[in-house]
């Protein structure tokens, strides 16, 4: 099975960060705002240059994604900042059950509310510093509500707050004064007792943004969500320069064994429904019940769309994931976000995304070419309609809409050249679709799945678009290829060694 993460098919939002509100709230009694100010550990200046690989690896990091998932700390973080000093692993499950012996880095976010922090947890991530002597990045900013990672922020003596950080930003201690911090915005920290911490960031108002401390046997750093990068394509290493050295100098203070496989940690709790495996923690599976139950209403009409049963071996787990952000497939595993479009107090978001999710099932073994994410958004809009959801027509005709900005007539740009915008590709996909249905319908998709099925063998060892549509002229009993040329596809019969009518 793919390792979680490494989708056939997604669904996500790519800004990832969580956007708090700016309301401010006084600090609160018994904590100052002033910058500390305490000897740099003795490492701190003896660190190997970025870029450096360390042989064997030095750091075995665990990015903790059971409290709010990205796709960024889903192995991105890992390889803008430590990919050259060692092994990286995520943690899908409890974090109070976690195995953290062989670890020497943690890295938490602020969260979500929805999935706040229990007390075990706090108290394992403590013992994780303090006893084992492990080091902590919590990356957080403040809100109001506060996100739930405050209470580990508190647990060391640290508070985020609502106070947005003015830049431009100032490196001191082991950042050098006239390093160019770039910065994407958030708030500044509270520190209980200043003197036990070392300010690493300040904003302009001489305020903290990033601070270090010892704890124990361990050190903990706290900072805000903004110092660090945020794209699912790991295009964004802001800050790396000192960001990898501050990780790594702490983080190898615990010694680790480069021999024992560093592995990630699943969900660990389940249930059977059906051929269908829930998958979820202590702390997802409140959402569990009330997503499969979208699941069942969904299901027959994914069958009705595509004319079809999924593809053999298919859609065998359902993950909750605890984001609000979308989904991912394996196709045997989805994975959904448990408060997708703010549900539950809106439905036909999370009707399209599951619908979505489900749908590679259907279009595996081969995933579609230019169009495998837009047939599944499709499939989740049709879904919708069929379910009596009025925001399905108005998303198919909004996409058009985008498109013919572009390309008012739909016949001039190429959907499948590289540079094709993507409001192009998708619009004139969904174009397609719907002209397809008007003019072979009612069922011309599932005439076009159901002659996948019986024309392209399982082990066929690729599915191009000259394939895709050669199987439509198939499914519909006339040669599109002249129609698709019309909007610019490019596509061509001689390509592809299925027959067309």
């Amino acid at each position: 099975m793919p390792l979680l993460g490494s989708a056939i098919g997604c669904r996500y939002r790519c800004a990832m960060p969580r956007t708090f509100v700016s309301a401010r709230r006084p600090a609160r009694s018994g904590w100052s705002m002033v910058a500390g100010s305490v000897a740099l550990p003795a490492f701190a200046s003896g660190l190997a240059a970025p870029g450096a690989v360390a042989a064997p690896p030095t750091v075995h990091s665990v990015c903790d994604i059971s409290h709010e998932f990205t796709f960024y700390l889903d192995g991105r973080f890992h390889r803008q900042y430590l990919a050259d000093h060692g092994r990286d692993a995520r943690n899908w499950g409890t974090l109070h059950k976690l195995d953290l012996s062989n670890s020497n880095l943690l890295v938490l976010v602020g969260g979500n509310d929805r999935v706040p922090y229990a007390e075990a947890s706090a108290e394992h991530v403590a013992d994780f510093v303090e006893r084992d002597g492990g080091t902590l990045l919590l990356m957080i900013d403040g809100g109001d509500p506060m996100p739930p990672g405050e209470t580990v922020a508190r647990r060391f003596g640290a508070m985020p707050t609502t106070d947005r950080a003015r830049p431009p930003l100032k490196g001191m201690a082991e950042v050098p004064e006239e390093t160019e911090i770039e910065f994407r915005g958030g708030t500044v920290l509270a520190l209980e007792d200043p003197t036990a911490w070392t300010v690493l960031v300040e904003d302009a108002g001489g305020r903290p943004v990033l601070a270090a401390r010892r704890a124990g046997a361990g050190h903990v750093i706290v900072g805000s969500r903004g110092l660090f990068g945020q794209k699912p394509d790991a295009s964004d290493p802001i800050n790396a320069s000192w960001v990898t050295p501050m990780l790594v100098g702490r983080a190898e203070q615990k010694p680790i064994d480069p021999k024992l496989r560093h592995r990630s940690t699943s969900a660990e709790r389940s249930r059977q429904v059906g051929p269908l495996t829930l998958e979820f923690h202590e702390g997802t599976e409140k959402f569990a019940e009330a997503i499969h139950e979208v699941y069942k209403e969904v299901r027959p009409h994914l069958v009705a769309i595509t004319g079809v049963e999924p593809s053999p071996g298919m859609i065998t787990s359902m993950l909750m994931l605890p984001t609000g952000g979308g989904g991912f497939s394996s196709g045997r595993r989805i994975a959904i976000g448990a408060w997708w479009g703010d549900y539950p107090k809106r439905r036909y978001p999370m009707i399209e995304l599951i619908a979505h999710e489900a749908g590679h099932s259907w279009v595996l073994p081969h995933p579609e070419p230019l169009w495998n994410e837009p047939i599944a958004t499709w499939l989740g809009i049709e879904t919708g309609r069929r379910l009596g959801f009025p925001e399905a027509e108005a998303t198919i005709a909004r996409q058009i809409a985008k498109a013919k900005r572009h390309d008012p007539s739909l016949d001039a740009i190429d959907p499948t050249a590289p540079d094709a915008h993507r409001d192009v590709v998708w619009g004139k996909c969904y174009f397609v679709f719907e002209e397809l249905e008007r003019s072979h319908g009612p069922g011309a998709m599932a005439k076009y799945f159901q002659a996948k099925r019986r024309l392209v063998p399982a082990d066929r060892p690729s599915y191009s678009m000259d394939d895709a549509v050669a199987v439509w002229s198939a499914a519909v009993g006339e040669d599109l290829f002249p129609w698709f040329r019309s909007l610019a596809f490019d596509v061509d019969r001689s390509r592809t060694d299925l027959a067309t009518p």
